[in-house]
């Protein structure tokens, strides 16, 4: 079993349809910057997974997921008075190598018998009245997105979901260094879903322990009791205070930091954190479970 095309239409920076033919196996994109690489990723992975940049994208469904041209287009034809239908995004991943009859059908956008899983992203038809009065009202300059909706279906013209797709995607992008407090994002998220419930537990009461005793310092209790001396002057002010955050359920995932060898994961050398963070995710049970394997930059510090 493997995706043997993909079409995608109006999805970031393709604007109408796009087709790629796929072979089984490895396959290799090459092309400038900014040609569209990643996002045939991304829209792999979304219709397998239904996330986007980590996220459930029925969470975050915004308009710069749509092509920039044709939402300018939409608009533009909104302010003139001759509206265009609302932009709409469609990915289809064909499928071939395995027989799959509750896949099959021509329920897609060719009309031709095939084996294929589409999501697509448009106006509801249970607001289509709701639409037509809104957009009636004028001076519209996005998308209006409260009124769209996200469905997933096979070419048997079945509605499905991710969770009973019989390929399973792992992106990986071990190229991105997002750091957030001196924590790479990237590889927290890794070790965080590596962790049991038990563990994250052990975790965060350890983090408290070690919050409670920076509180309990001696150093740090005759600096606060100067602070309060500077700042409450009267009974009506309010006494400030230096401390650590305890605010947070999972105030550690943001605060500990990851080490290689005693060194801290954003000194070491950018390719041994690529190769550190492929590893990791290689390892971890979903990745485990793909079919298929999509690999941001796999050139980079290989």
């Amino acid at each position: 079993m493997y995706i043997s095309k993909i079409k995608i239409e109006n999805f970031k920076c393709f604007k109408g349809t796009f087709i790629l033919s796929l072979s089984d196996g490895l396959n290799i994109l090459v092309g400038d910057n900014e040609a569209g690489k990643s996002t045939i990723l991304e829209a792999i992975h979304l219709v397998l997974s239904g996330i986007l940049n980590g996220k459930y994208l029925k969470n975050e469904l915004n308009q710069y997921i749509f092509n920039n041209e044709i939402v300018a287009e939409y608009v533009q034809s909104l302010k003139n008075g001759n509206a265009l239908p609302a932009p709409h995004i469609l990915i289809e991943l064909f499928i071939a190598g395995d027989d799959l009859p509750l896949y099959e059908g021509d329920g897609n956008s060719e009309k031709k018998k095939e084996c294929c899983i589409s999501l697509k992203i448009e106006i509801d038809g249970a607001l289509q009245p709701e639409y037509d009065n809104f957009i009636k009202i004028g001076e519209i300059n996005t998308i209006p997105i409260d009124y769209y909706t996200l469905s997933w279906t096979s070419c048997a013209r079945e509605p499905i979901t991710p969770r009973v797709i019989p390929i399973k995607s792992a992106l990986i992008d071990s190229s991105s260094h997002r750091y957030q407090n001196g924590s790479d994002i990237y590889i927290s998220h890794i070790i965080r879903n590596y962790l049991t419930t038990t563990q994250k537990i052990e975790v965060s009461q350890a983090h408290r322990k070690m919050q409670e005793a920076f509180m309990l310092d001696k150093s740090i209790q005759n600096i606060n009791e100067e602070i309060k001396n500077l700042s409450k002057k009267t009974e009506k002010d309010k006494v400030v205070k230096l401390s650590v955050d305890l605010s947070s359920k999972n105030a550690w995932e943001n605060s500990l930091l990851t080490y290689v060898e005693d060194v801290p994961f954003q000194n070491i050398g950018k390719g041994e954190q690529s190769i550190v963070k492929t590893k990791l995710a290689l390892e971890h049970n979903k990745s485990k479970e793909a079919n298929v394997i999509l690999l941001e930059e796999p050139e980079n510090h290989l």
